[in-house]
């Protein structure tokens, strides 16, 4: 960009602006050409969108509203699209897309937002951002079966073994892919993780049909393998999960949350 005035090119700095944006006083940083001569400021089409921005998070942060980018990183981090956020705050897709931008919400549809999010983070720290599926289930201790070569889901078997594996599969497809492979829910038991509400589950899980489950992606194929190699007997599996502080230091009858899966240390 050259100086208007004749001097010359002019190179690209960061400087601090401070302006009065809603009556609050706002400093941000930004890229902008200053003129090394007459000291003229001027920016692209681009740095004056990426300034607006700026300084309307700024104001955002000051009177305490969700970010532009807050608001994107706990929508990702809940596993919801913006038409899905849009849908749990009554809110049109536009205005989603705008307050993701620079557009500014109002305090009750930041509450509304706020909500909703909270929402559904707790909700996905149950099932680490999948929908229970009975039929995966029995996909994947049948996918373990077959990589172990011995039989984890019996008839009459309260899944004491079958479990620990099944719990590993979920933990680490939540911790290493950002998803849980069936969307089940764990309780810290005096026997270690097991299903919440088993007892329910199982004869359910037995007759339940593994050619309606989606089927395994290749990512969750090769950690099945990776846990397999790990634990390649009942035995060792169910050792591991009693020496994981995620059980441990879980109350008794508590729900294991998938956020703590960063802190597995068998695998």
């Amino acid at each position: 960009m050259n100086c208007p005035n004749g001097h010359g090119t002019m190179p690209l700095n960061k400087i601090k602006k401070k302006t009065v944006f809603r009556n609050e006083d706002i400093s941000v940083a930004a890229e902008v050409h200053v003129c090394p001569v007459c000291k003229l400021e001027a920016g692209s089409v681009e740095q004056t969108a990426g300034l607006q921005k700026a300084i309307a998070d700024a104001y955002r942060r000051k009177v305490g509203l969700l970010t532009g980018e807050d608001i994107r990183i706990q929508r990702k981090k809940a596993c919801i699209t913006q038409d899905e956020l849009a849908e749990r705050t009554g809110a049109g897709i536009a205005s989603i897309k705008r307050w993701e931008g620079a557009h500014i919400q109002t305090e009750s549809m930041d509450r509304l937002l706020r909500k909703a999010l909270a929402d559904q983070n707790h909700e996905n720290d149950l099932s680490g951002c999948r929908a229970f599926s009975i039929d995966r289930v029995k996909l994947v201790l049948a996918r373990f079966e077959s990589c172990l070569g011995f039989r984890l889901l019996k008839k009459n078997d309260k899944m004491l073994f079958a479990t620990k594996y099944l719990w590993y599969a979920d933990m680490v497809a939540y911790r290493d892919l950002g998803r849980s492979m069936t969307g089940a829910t764990y309780a810290a038991l005096k026997y270690g993780p097991q299903l919440n509400n088993y007892r329910d589950l199982l004869t359910s899980i037995q007759e339940s049909d593994t050619q309606k489950a989606e089927p395994l992606t290749t990512e969750e194929e090769a950690l099945i393998t990776k846990i397999c190699r790990a634990f390649p007997t009942s035995r060792t599996a169910y050792n591991a999960a009693h020496k994981e502080p995620i059980w441990k230091n879980a109350p008794i009858g508590s729900i294991i949350s998938y956020s703590s899966a960063i802190a597995l240390r068998e695998i």
